[in-house]
């Protein structure tokens, strides 16, 4: 039972993430999976919730790598904006890899936990107080995990008729965006412009 390898159940977890979604990654798919009894996993993991931190932070590194600070002379903004960028397509990666994330503790995911740290340090190193450059971290943060929980969501919602009727400016907010051929990509890079637009 304690010659079960923690990273051999994370690999195992991911892949029943990237198969069946959250839902999926349960204690008795993952032991079928790992052909373990339970026990096995919960030597290594006490509940679902802390395998599930180490899930995040193996789906952030595979993306990510070791985040690192910025790299001095460098613009915060691009470069905090191109870590967010990153963040996004890791959480894409997997179905319901958002929701995974966000619902993780960075004091037990130390890949998210770098992505506010670092961003705080270069922002409050461009003469911002930290205050300030928390209000923007985190609002980039949330608005990044709310973005990717959306498209995920809802990657197939088209509006009824119905719907149109009830709700025509958001009806034709969507057709515009469709209209124009606003792909998810350009749509969250427009959000964080207005984000990190200089005050």
């Amino acid at each position: 039972m304690a010659g079960m390898d923690a990273d051999t159940i994370v690999r195992a977890a991911l892949a029943l993430l990237k198969e069946e979604g959250l839902a999926g990654v349960t204690f008795r798919k993952l032991s079928a999976s790992l052909e373990v009894k339970a026990p096995a996993i919960y030597w290594r993991f006490r509940d679902k919730r802390e395998l599930l931190d180490a899930v995040a932070d193996a789906l952030l590194r595979e993306t990510l790598g070791e985040p690192r600070p910025m790299p001095a002379g460098s613009d915060w903004r691009r470069w905090y904006v191109e870590l967010l960028h990153r963040l996004r397509r890791a959480m894409l990666a997997y179905p319901d890899g958002a929701r995974v994330v966000a619902g993780a503790r960075p004091p037990h995911t130390p890949t998210l936990a770098c992505i506010p740290e670092y961003g705080l340090r270069a922002i409050e190193a461009s003469g911002r107080p930290l205050p300030e450059a928390a209000a923007i971290v985190y609002t980039a943060l949330h608005y990044t995990f709310g973005h990717v929980i959306e498209e995920q969501d809802s990657a197939d919602a088209e509006p009824t008729t119905g719907f149109a009727r009830r709700y025509p400016t958001v009806a034709r907010a969507m057709t515009e965006a469709g209209r124009l051929s606003l792909t998810p990509d350009a749509i969250f890079a427009a959000g964080l412009a207005l984000i990190f637009e200089d005050r």
